[in-house]
Formats: C-alpha cells, sequence, structure tokens
C-alpha cells in the first residue's frame, strides 16, 4: 500500500525551498476516517464557476485586506509539506468580465499547472497564480477540454515544487489527500488547507448541470469543497491521482476527482513528449506513525468490505411522477438574455448574479434530491431473492405539480429570472407521489423487478423479494456483534453501473444506541448511494444496515418550486448517519420475512405527541395524540400539561418516555392532567365533580373512613385512566 512510515516527517526529495517555510500549520493528526475529526466534504454555498464578476474580487480584496500570517507557506508534517508545497491557487477571467478562482496542482518543475475547466475555461484570457509564499505570476493556458473537466497552465517562471503523477488508479480503501488554495486568491491573509481522507469509489458517473464530463471518477472522503476545485488528490504514495472536478460530482457532499489515468489516456496535452513529467513516487519519510496506523485500518476495513460486495446489489425507484432531468441555467444563456447587461452598474450586476446563482443552486439540489444518481444499495439476506435495504427512499411521497396542467414543472432555463423564481399560474399542489416499480440490479448487473415485503419504521429498513432464483446471499446471523463506542467501521455502498463495485466510506460509531437502541449513530459519509448498505467492522462482523445520514428535513423525491426550494442553498447532509443495529435486525428478520411490518417501537404504547416548541422545558405539554390510540380513546387533548403517571411527578419528556418503557401493554394508568381552565369547577380528592356520576365514581374508588379535601378551583386538573397497548 505505501512504504512504511518513519519517525520525524522527512521533507520528500520532490520539495524545493518553497516546502517549509513560514509559520506552522497543525496538520489533521487524527487517523483519516478513523476518528471523530474524520474529514467531512465541504458543504460550502456552490455557486457556478465563472460567474462571478470582478467587482466580486474586488470587493473581498478590499473587506479582507489585515496583516499577513508569515511570508511562507504553512509548514506541515510529512505529506502536507509535499502537497501544499505544490498547490497554488488561481484567478482568471474572461474578455466579457467573468471571473473564475480555484486551486491547482504543479506537475513539473517547468511551471506546468493542472486544474480544473471550472477554474480556468478555455476562453479565459487573464490567468494568474498565487504559489506559496503569495507569490503571483501570470499563467497561459495551454489546453483546456472540457469534455474532460481538465485545463493545463503554464508559468514562465518555472517551478521549485511539483508533484508526481499517478499512470494507475488508487485503490478503494487506501488514503487520499487533497488541498485548497483559493484563500490566497481571494483573502490576502488566506492560508492553504490540506485534508485526508480514503479513497472511497471508483465508478463510472453521468454529470448533470454545465459539467459535460462523463467518465470514471475518484470518489473520496477527503474534505472537498468550492475553493478545491481544480486542486489536487493525492494517493497513498504521495502521487497526484486526480483533479478534484466539483462538475463531475454526482453528490456534492461526496468529493470527486477525475483520475490522471484518465487524463494521460484521453488529453493529448499530457501526452506531449517534451512535458517533463515525473511518474516515480516521491522519497520515503513523507510519512509518520499515525498516518502508517490509518493506513493499516483502513486497508483491514477495505478488505472486509470486499468480503461482501459479491452480495451487494442496487435498487431503483419508480414514481408516479418520476424526477425530470431539469436543464440548469447557464450564466453565459441568461446574461445574453438580459437587456443593458453591460450598461448596469456594478452592484446591480452583482445582486442579479446572486439571485441566479442561488437560483441555481436550488435547482440543482432539487435535482438532487429527487433521485439518488445510481440508486441506493441492498444487500441480498436470503436464499429466495431477499434484500435489505433503507426505507430512505421507499417511503410515501408527494410532488408539487402544478393546478393548471398536473404534472410537476419544467424548468426552461432561458425564461426571465422573475419567471424562474415564480410559481406558474394557477399556484402548486402537493399530490401523492406513490412507488409505481422497484427494479433490483444484481451483482452481475442484471436487472430484476422487486416489490416490497416488509418494513421496519424504527428501524430504518425494508425488506424486498426480488423475482429470481439461484442467488447467493450473505449469512449475517452468525457474524452480529454489538458495537461499542469509538469502534471503527466502514459502510458500504453499491457504486454506479453494471456489476458490483464497491463504494466504502469509513468512521466510528459516534453513539451505540440511538431509537430506543434500534439504531446507532456513526460519523462515517452517509448519502444516497451508499443508503442501504451493510456496516461492518475490520474482522467483517456485522453491525448493521446504513438508515439515512441524518437531514435537515425529509426531502428526498419530494419535487419542490424553486421558491420553496430556497432554503437548500447547501446539501442536507449533517455529517452523521443513522445505522440500523445488526442485532435487532435478527431479532426481527423472521417477521419480516413472513410479510409483518412494524411502523413503531414494539412495547407500550400510549399515543401522544410532544409539543417540539416545549418539548426541553420543564413541564411536559401534549402536542398531538394519535388517531385511535389509548390516549385519544381516554380523551387526552393537544394543549394538555402531564402532572404525573401513576403518581409520580412528571417534570421532563424523558421522564415521561422512561415511565412508559418501564410499563407493559395492558398496564391501567392514572394520568393527572391539567387543562387550560374553563370557569370555576369543584375538586373533591383531585378529581373534577360535574356531575352525579362523578360523586359515585368517587365514592366507589374512596375506602371507609379516608379523609380528603374538597375545594373550589379555576384549575382544570384531572385524573384520566388510560390502558397501555402494544405498539406495533
Amino acid at each position: 500500500m505505501m512504504a512504511a512510515a518513519t519517525r520525524g516527517g522527512k521533507q520528500s526529495g520532490w520539495l524545493g525551498p518553497l516546502a517549509g517555510r513560514g509559520t506552522r500549520q497543525p496538520g489533521p493528526d487524527a487517523p483519516c476516517g478513523l476518528s471523530r475529526e474524520t474529514a467531512r466534504p465541504g458543504l460550502g454555498q456552490n455557486w457556478p464557476h465563472g460567474a462571478v464578476t470582478e467587482f466580486c474580487l474586488s470587493l473581498l480584496t478590499v473587506l479582507f485586506i489585515s496583516p499577513a500570517w508569515g511570508d511562507g507557506p504553512p509548514a506541515a508534517h510529512g505529506l502536507a509539506d509535499h502537497v501544499l508545497a505544490a498547490t497554488v491557487g488561481i484567478a482568471a477571467t474572461t474578455a466579457e468580465g467573468a471571473a473564475y478562482s480555484g486551486t491547482g496542482s504543479v506537475i513539473t518543475a517547468a511551471g506546468h499547472i493542472l486544474t480544473s475547466t471550472s477554474v480556468v475555461p478555455a476562453e479565459a484570457t487573464d490567468i494568474r497564480v498565487t504559489f506559496p509564499g503569495f507569490v503571483t505570476h501570470p499563467a497561459a493556458l495551454v489546453a483546456a477540454d472540457e469534455t474532460l473537466s481538465v485545463s493545463l497552465l503554464k508559468v514562465e517562471t518555472g517551478a521549485s515544487a511539483f508533484l508526481p503523477i499517478a499512470r494507475d488508479l488508487p485503490k478503494i480503501g487506501t488514503l487520499a489527500s487533497t488541498a485548497s488554495d483559493v484563500d490566497r486568491v481571494l483573502i490576502t491573509n488566506g492560508r492553504a488547507s490540506f485534508s485526508r481522507g480514503l479513497v472511497s469509489g471508483l465508478y463510472d458517473v453521468v454529470s448533470r448541470g454545465e459539467s459535460r464530463y462523463q467518465g470514471l471518477v475518484i470518489e473520496t472522503t477527503a474534505a472537498v469543497n468550492p475553493g478545491s476545485d481544480g486542486g489536487p488528490l493525492i494517493d497513498a504514495s504521495g502521487r497526484l491521482c486526480g483533479v478534484v472536478s466539483l462538475g463531475g460530482s454526482p453528490l456534492r457532499w461526496q468529493g470527486v476527482a477525475v483520475p490522471t489515468a484518465v487524463l494521460l489516456k484521453r488529453f493529448p496535452a499530457l501526452q506531449d513528449a517534451s512535458l517533463p513529467l515525473v511518474f516515480d513516487p516521491p522519497a520515503d519519510g513523507l510519512f509518520d506513525e499515525t498516518t502508517s496506523a490509518a493506513a493499516q485500518r483502513a486497508g483491514a476495513l477495505g478488505r472486509a468490505a470486499e468480503a461482501v460486495a459479491a452480495y451487494l446489489v442496487g435498487i431503483e425507484v419508480a414514481r408516479r411522477f418520476p424526477p425530470e432531468e431539469l436543464p440548469l441555467p447557464s450564466w453565459a444563456e441568461q446574461r445574453a438574455g438580459m437587456k443593458g447587461w453591460e450598461e448596469l452598474p456594478l452592484l446591480e450586476k452583482a445582486k442579479r448574479f446572486a439571485a441566479f446563482a442561488d437560483l441555481t443552486r436550488v435547482l440543482e439540489v432539487n435535482q438532487l434530491l429527487r433521485r439518488p444518481v445510481g440508486g441506493v444499495t441492498g444487500i441480498l439476506v436470503g436464499p429466495e431473492g431477499l434484500v435489505l435495504t433503507s426505507l430512505f427512499n421507499l417511503g410515501d411521497d408527494t410532488a408539487f405539480v402544478s393546478k393548471a396542467t398536473g404534472r410537476p414543472r419544467i424548468i426552461d432555463p432561458l425564461q426571465p429570472l422573475a419567471k424562474l423564481l415564480a410559481d406558474p399560474p394557477g399556484g402548486l399542489e402537493r399530490q401523492p407521489n406513490p412507488i409505481t416499480s422497484l427494479t433490483v440490479i444484481l451483482p452481475r448487473g442484471e436487472r430484476r423487478s422487486a416489490t416490497v415485503l416488509a418494513r421496519h419504521e424504527p428501524l430504518g429498513v425494508a425488506l424486498l423479494k426480488v423475482e429470481a432464483e439461484g442467488l447467493d446471499w450473505f449469512d449475517f446471523g452468525a457474524a452480529v456483534t454489538s458495537p461499542l463506542l469509538g469502534d471503527a467501521i466502514a459502510v458500504v455502498g453499491r457504486a454506479p453501473g453494471g456489476e458490483a463495485a464497491v463504494t466504502l466510506n469509513t468512521g466510528i460509531v459516534s453513539a451505540p444506541s440511538r431509537m430506543r437502541g434500534y439504531q446507532l449513530q456513526t460519523d462515517a459519509l452517509l448519502n444516497y448511494g451508499n443508503s442501504g448498505g451493510p456496516v461492518i467492522d475490520a474482522a467483517g462482523n456485522f453491525l448493521g444496515i446504513a438508515a439515512a445520514p441524518i437531514e435537515p428535513d425529509t426531502v428526498l423525491g419530494r419535487l419542490f418550486s424553486p421558491a420553496e426550494l430556497m432554503r437548500w442553498t447547501r446539501a442536507p447532509n449533517s455529517g452523521v448517519g443513522m445505522v440500523a443495529r445488526a442485532d435487532r435486525i435478527r431479532a426481527v428478520i423472521e417477521a419480516m420475512q413472513a410479510g409483518q411490518s412494524f411502523s413503531r417501537v414494539p412495547g407500550p404504547f400510549l399515543g401522544v405527541q410532544a409539543d417540539m416548541a416545549r418539548a426541553f422545558g420543564e413541564d411536559v405539554f401534549v402536542g398531538g395524540v394519535v388517531s385511535g390510540s389509548p390516549a385519544d380513546r381516554a380523551g387526552l387533548e393537544k394543549g394538555d400539561r402531564l402532572l404525573e403517571f401513576n403518581g409520580v411527578e412528571l417534570n421532563t419528556w424523558r421522564d415521561l418516555m422512561e415511565r412508559i418503557a418501564a410499563s407493559r401493554a395492558g398496564d391501567r394508568v392514572m394520568l393527572l392532567v391539567q387543562r387550560r381552565s374553563r370557569g370555576p369547577r369543584l375538586v373533591i380528592a383531585g378529581r373534577d365533580i360535574e356531575t352525579a356520576d362523578d360523586l359515585q365514581r368517587l365514592k366507589k374508588s374512596l375506602s371507609p373512613g379516608a379523609t380528603f379535601e374538597g375545594m373550589l378551583t379555576t384549575e382544570d386538573t384531572r385524573e384520566i385512566e388510560v390502558v397501555l397497548e402494544e405498539s406495533r
């Protein structure tokens, strides 16, 4: 995988005099992908590159001028020094005034630089490259290929540090690193950044949006954000193995890079015999012991993941209203349709572009949320075509459709901004969007129809039945183990395409018990593609099924209007996800095979919902009552305050949940309830007396010789008897 690490972070032979100067910037010491500090792809605002005006750059320069933190590049140990010494910031403009920015990688001592076409497009006329130490030089565009999403630049001054190029593809599960230097261009005291992670996947993608790149990409868990676009992806040997490409990413919070192995074959500019490329890996000494240990653990997880790859399937969901391939607006086309653009003041131009950028991001997120690229993942778990997967994309869904046409709106990118942002005539309405068909892609690429056999809502999983026979399946029963806090784990997904190829995201168990022990929490990156995939440890033990990333809202599959989606200016992944625990799955798998579904957590059920506005206070207010539940039949109402549970005082919702959990289905429970007062009431022995029947019930409940108090009160407080039921 890589040479043995040496202590001390010895400088590589590829490091020139620029490396190691200036103030020291702490490097990521934690094992990448194997700790809470695992790097996460950046979720920053991703406005389309090539559309920022020069005004925006000037404004940033004015606003953020402050004394520099050092004259040289940030020093880190080993690999970080090696990468950052050859990482540059790039700013480019066109003759029309459109401005671009991003990161690039120096690949020769003669000053050749690789970057993305979204950083330096073919029409760029003024290109400036900022090297470590804040030294800026003009650059010439040698070649650009938008179909490959790559540009090659040249600075006449040459370069003192550069990266060797990998001719082969990295292996899944090996270490990977990214770097960004765009802050040196935009903010005068900016520093380069460096992140470590893993190669999480290798697969073909069909890009959406303005990027025309189609083909093989390297997926990584190392942090990728708009500023790192065009920057380096470094393999475990310290070689440049890919050019980061946001345009090629099927999921914006999962970074991808165009492999150098592809560019060497398809990009003629790199085939020039006079180009002094270097392919040998750097000398030993780039990696410290921490990195070496991380690589070993990642390798173990990768081998364990390969063992289950033969049982992985892809799952595609078709609904009544399918997700259209929405055309995304082009800034050039949009600007061409604006009258008097050139005469507009700079502030108005910036305002118009900001509106366009927000809209584009909205439409793009809408597009991604409505269809996971390549489908979600499942795993064969039974001899008769049984597939275990996530409920993430199989739940009830609704679609926003035009009231006038009864169809989801189609976006015309050439219409004026005002119309793009406006709802259609007659407005939109919400309609059910049920599943019309399920397709399972078997390990060898065969496509088969499937049906949902059972669902388990608390676990967040579903069991499918595939119309196929003689399939190998994963017997997870003997490999089930209970997770512990901090355990290193791997989430295995099925990459898009024909025959199964795995994706691998690693992290730790960040909470072993959630949802009353039905789920665990992990910081391993969960996305749409690996949702439903198995979660394992380095020994190959089965820990569970990736249920879903934690999101601000469950919006997958919904067809929103732009106005409603304006809040989705960022991808919704929060960085942690939930996993259905394997031990809980094993306990119910036979019932699910028999077709039994579970809508609630099994156990005693009351049927009240928290008032979320006051759920974390010291009072227990009812926010809702489940129709037909024990609480509903007993007469509990929204707004009620629960004071006691069988004589035990309730101060928080946790108190109530603990009392219910300690009970059994069929138990008779007496709740002391305070309801909004509707006038003076007679209360005897803590009970409201409104009729003669109330007095008779009170008499029957008291023993001879009992003493009690009576009072006239304005508080409507009463005891309500509830019979708990079994939740299913």
